[in-house]
């Protein structure tokens, strides 16, 4: 059917490489073991996923790497994930790792709370598993353009600083 957003048709979109032609590292936290498994799948042709059942397990997977994407649920026992945004964000190694909230809580005021705290995105559950993919997809891409930017603008900072020492 023309014109309706298929898993297909992000499938084939996004090849099997994702954005960039590197695989990204995606971890996907969610106490709901369903939620977790369904995402994973969903990701997996994708991006290297990595699921946390809990915001402290996802500090723990941070201790070895720096992910490419957080997709965060917000309500989870002992730490949700406001707090674990902001104990993210606080760390100016990890500053930067975009982060999505993916939760039940569909009202005005917690989507503001989550993107005020340092989200990119916020999305409700159910969700639609295309659109999901579409939107990781393009956020990495956006967050890929960035670093590229700013190793330009470095360079380019260098290459005046250059410039200027030769004109003294």
């Amino acid at each position: 059917m023309e014109g309706k957003l298929t898993t297909d048709g992000i499938i084939n979109s996004l090849g099997s490489k994702g954005v960039r032609g590197s695989r990204k590292k995606v971890v996907i936290v969610d106490d709901n073991a369903s939620y977790l498994s369904i995402v994973r799948t969903l990701l997996k042709p994708f991006y290297d996923t990595y699921p946390a059942p809990s915001g402290e397990k996802l500090l723990q997977i941070m201790e070895n790497f720096i992910p490419d994407m957080i997709l965060l649920d917000i309500e989870m026992p002992e730490m949700s994930g406001f707090e674990t945004i902001n104990i993210i964000k606080e760390n100016p190694r990890f500053k930067d790792v975009p982060i999505v909230f993916i939760t039940a809580k569909d009202d005005e005021y917690s989507a503001v709370k989550g993107l005020s705290l340092g989200a990119v995105d916020y999305v409700t559950k159910p969700f639609s598993g295309p659109l999901l993919l579409r939107r990781i997809s393009n956020l990495l891409m956006v967050e890929q353009l960035k670093r590229e930017l700013q190793e330009s603008q470095a360079e380019v900072k260098q290459l005046r600083a250059e410039l200027d020492s030769r004109d003294l």
